[in-house]
């Protein structure tokens, strides 16, 4: 992934962004995997209405274009090497990022609402998987002893099923391009 979360979160700071990178970019995930696009100018101002900030900034603006061609080349590439945008180990503890994967699957779920391109009820899958993602957008460690390694386990874990959730709503509302055959027949 071509996203460098401690610079996005940086620069977050410095802008006074409301919702974190992992939250902007469950939103984008959600939005984009429901067959959603935006122009570079409208996700823009879609990225500053969800980060509750004013203006996009000149230094804010470069990463939030980079991110959002990111997020949408990610979730279409063949190799599925899509993945959810977190924080590591060595950039956060084990609190902040099952906070940062709880902010991304409401994220997630926040634009999936937003595209406007699901109306009625979803497959059984996606609707089985939109359901974990609201379960997941309550994750914390409250209570949990933040020292076990365990967490760290659980988190990865929970991750994955995240990022296999976001590609199977995308799989199911993207149709792939047809396969073009060079060859022409005489």
């Amino acid at each position: 992934m071509a996203i460098n979360y401690p610079e996005l979160a940086d620069q977050w700071d410095e802008d006074g962004c409301y919702q974190s990178p992992s939250a902007l970019h469950g939103w984008l995930t959600g939005y984009v995997a429901t067959g959603g696009r935006l122009t570079p100018e409208t996700w823009l101002q879609e990225a500053a209405d969800y980060l509750e900030i004013d203006a996009i900034t000149d230094a804010l603006r470069p990463q939030l274009l980079a991110f959002y061609e990111d997020v949408t080349v990610a979730m279409g590439a063949e190799d599925m090497a899509f993945e959810v945008l977190l924080p590591d180990d060595e950039e956060a503890d084990i609190d902040e990022q099952v906070e940062c994967l709880a902010q991304w699957s409401k994220g997630f779920l926040d634009g999936f609402g937003a595209s406007g391109k699901v109306s009625g009820t979803p497959d059984k899958d996606v609707l089985e998987v939109l359901q974990h993602l609201d379960a997941f957008s309550q994750a914390s460690l409250e209570g949990a002893d933040a020292n076990d390694p365990e967490n760290q386990q659980l988190l990865n874990e929970l991750a994955e099923h995240a990022r296999v959730a976001a590609l199977t709503v995308f799989y199911a509302f993207n149709t792939p391009a047809p396969a073009t055959n060079d060859k022409t027949l005489h």
